[in-house]
């Protein structure tokens, strides 16, 4: 909802695009994020990485995992000398298994990711989005970037596949032709995009999930069943939490269906509004939570620094 014709002081308006972006991608800011690294528990990808799979082996690589007994058509170079010449028995050394792990990045650009303006969510998703890419791209992991609503027929705009950190210039490019427009259309948008890939990796949904239940568990669902390791960050500002802080009474003017009403921000609208908003978000958790999805509420307020270094960790997801 946008408000107008209200009574409230003016919010300081949300920091621009390139500069959120700017400061994401700032070499202070990528020096600390250097440490940090995807945990996936697979990954269905066939192509070598440097993502280790836990409890995976495999026939060649780097770092030994452990041994099995030499069977017809094992591959000679492989055989452990030194256990032949201890148990005389001919051995096969494995290796941990290292994938490649492809990132997709679902951004919700939708007309409600640009309102209240001073919550920044949209600046957010994309600041978020570009340190998580490079998170990846450091470690030569592909990564597509998803924008979703319905600004136009198709639903949703996906970018080229980025490969390797010489590629975080044009992803920034990308990043910054996205408009906040439209419906909100996730699961939809979702499909279409699945349709287009076939290896499942990482999945994250950055949203503000200002839709029904209907208009976001099956795109999560088909996630879930293609085999994604999937998060979904529901990003939250204060004034969304608290409506208070941008009016007290006039117009609120829905910025996706153009509909409005008329409202006085009384204490028993005000405890209403907040208790609709935690079942909302309370039903968004349970749904991830009985579909082990990793699910965060993302606080603009907190910032970037507080759901990459701290979040995302304590999900899982980073480490």
């Amino acid at each position: 909802m946008q408000p107008a014709d209200f009574a409230a002081e003016p919010a300081p308006a949300a920091q621009p695009v390139p500069a959120a972006l700017a400061a994401a991608l700032s070499p202070a800011f990528l020096r600390k994020l250097d440490r940090l690294r995807l945990a996936v528990r697979h990954s269905l990808s066939t192509r070598a990485g440097s993502t280790r799979m836990p409890r995976g082996a495999q026939g060649s690589g780097i770092e030994l995992e452990s041994h099995k007994s030499y069977g017809a058509g094992d591959d000679l170079r492989h055989l452990d000398w030194n256990a032949y010449g201890r148990l005389d028995e001919l051995m096969i050394k494995t290796y941990r298994a290292e994938r490649e792990v492809p990132l997709h990045l679902f951004i919700d650009t939708s007309a409600s990711m640009a309102f209240p303006p001073a919550d920044g969510k949209f600046v957010f998703a994309l600041a978020l989005a570009a340190s998580l890419a490079y998170i990846s791209l450091r470690r030569n992991d592909p990564v597509r970037i998803v924008a979703i609503s319905a600004a136009s027929s198709q639903l949703h705009f996906c970018s080229p596949v980025f490969r390797h950190r010489d590629a975080l210039l044009p992803l920034r490019d990308f990043l910054l032709q996205l408009r906040p427009s439209g419906q909100t259309k996730l699961a939809s948008g979702i499909s279409g995009a699945l349709r287009q890939q076939r290896t499942p990796g990482v999945a994250v949904v950055l949203s503000d999930f200002l839709v029904e239940p209907a208009g976001y568990e099956p795109g999560l669902r088909e996630l879930a069943a293609r085999g994604f390791t999937i998060a979904a960050l529901r990003l939250l500002g204060p004034q969304e939490r608290d409506p208070s802080l941008l009016f007290r009474r006039g117009r609120l003017t829905d910025v996706e269906s153009g509909r409005h009403r008329f409202i006085t921000l009384s204490a028993a609208n005000l405890s209403c509004y907040q208790r609709a908003l935690a079942a909302h978000l309370e039903q968004l958790q349970g749904f991830c939570n009985r579909h082990e999805i990793a699910y965060a509420t993302a606080d603009t307020a907190a910032g970037v620094d507080q759901v990459i270094f701290r979040d995302l960790p304590a999900l899982g997801l980073l480490r």
